[in-house]
């Protein structure tokens, strides 16, 4: 097995371990909050991961060549920004919805009214 092989399925056991770990968390959460919450790292880190690994084998076994090294990055790139976006945005939208959120969830700042200063912690 070559370095690079040895490398590249470190990286993406790494990444498959993460969405692993959240999935599981995700279904033991309280509330679809909490579901968003404990599935970010799978988005933010996990899938990166798998998509550096991909990348350090394409490199090892067919030489560096700049356009993979510039299709990695954008992925991970996006990766990173897409899925802080929409676990914010699909958070909100949960709140909004009325679905019932754990009464020990606190502090709760989206249940503040608008322009009110933020409750003592």
């Amino acid at each position: 097995m070559e370095p690079y092989e040895l490398a590249a399925a470190v990286l993406v056991l790494c990444g498959v371990v993460l969405v692993l770990l959240s999935s599981v968390a995700m279904v033991r959460s309280r509330d679809a909050l909490q579901m968003m919450n404990v599935f970010s790292p799978a988005t933010g880190m996990g899938l990166p991961l798998v998509t550096i690994g991909v990348l350090v084998h394409l490199t090892g076994r067919d030489g560096f060549a700049w356009w993979t090294l510039l299709v990695g990055l954008v992925t991970v790139a996006s990766l990173v920004v897409v899925s802080s976006l929409a676990s914010n945005t699909l958070a909100r939208a949960v709140y909004q919805s009325g679905a019932p959120i754990d009464p020990r969830t606190h502090p709760q700042e989206l249940a503040d009214p608008i322009g009110s200063a933020p409750r003592d912690r």
